[in-house]
């Protein structure tokens, strides 16, 4: 069991690490929507994504991984807003 244990700290560790990736990747994205004045949202792009995600099978229920997507999205739009009002102060 310990070594079960260790891998799945482990694999904590990378998760982690890919979701801090994936969070510089949407604050870029975010600041050229904003530039561009783009929409923040794009629903057609976030039910593609819900799909893709929850397609992969192998533990998870589809319906688990689309929460787990929905959570990770949630963060990651608190994320975009936070840095757009960081910006608006600091002009």
């Amino acid at each position: 069991m310990a070594r079960l244990r260790r891998h799945v700290d482990a694999l904590n560790g990378l998760l982690a690490r890919v979701l801090q990736q994936r969070a510089q990747l949407v604050i870029a994205i975010g600041t050229l929507k904003a530039v561009a004045k783009l929409p923040a949202l794009d629903p057609a792009r976030e039910r593609a994504m819900a799909k893709r995600f929850s397609a992969v099978g192998g533990g998870y229920s589809p319906a688990a991984l689309r929460r787990i997507l929905r959570a990770v999205l949630l963060e990651s739009r608190a994320l975009v807003r936070k840095q757009q009002t960081q910006r608006a102060q600091v002009r």
